[in-house]
């Protein structure tokens, strides 16, 4: 391998036709309280759930989504979960009502570091996301 080797990008095609690596965590987020999940590869999917059964939990893909201003995020009501092929690297959550909200995801991460990601902002020409 040369010296001017260059890691994969985000445009890469074949970082996303491989299995992915697993990556899951569980915690647990207050009413009010907002926690970042940072990934140090682009996922592949994502999958997330509310392991709560009467809390609901708030999920945006920038910290400014979740403000009440922006609206840029989802609910999953107890015990709900998502799941998509979504290229991120980093999930903000938020308890959004009933006190503390457990949760769960689980991601597959492809060999794209997260340096090499577009970072995913309103003010970067990403609209909808806060």
């Amino acid at each position: 391998m040369g010296l001017n080797y260059t890691s994969v990008g985000e445009l890469n095609v074949g970082a996303y036709s491989i299995s992915a690596t697993p990556f899951v965590t569980s915690s647990v987020v207050a009413h009010g309280q907002t926690k970042e999940i940072s990934f140090d590869f682009a996922s592949k999917f994502i999958v997330i759930r509310n392991t709560s059964s009467t809390a609901t939990l708030a999920v945006s893909f920038t910290e400014n989504g979740l403000k009440s201003a922006n609206s840029n995020y989802f609910i999953l009501s107890g015990s709900e979960s998502f799941s998509a092929d979504l290229r991120t690297d980093r999930i903000f959550l938020s308890g959004s009502g009933g006190g503390s909200c457990n949760f769960t995801i689980i991601s597959g991460l492809t060999l794209i570091p997260n340096r090499n990601m577009t970072k995913i902002t309103g003010s970067n020409g990403f609209p909808g996301v806060g």
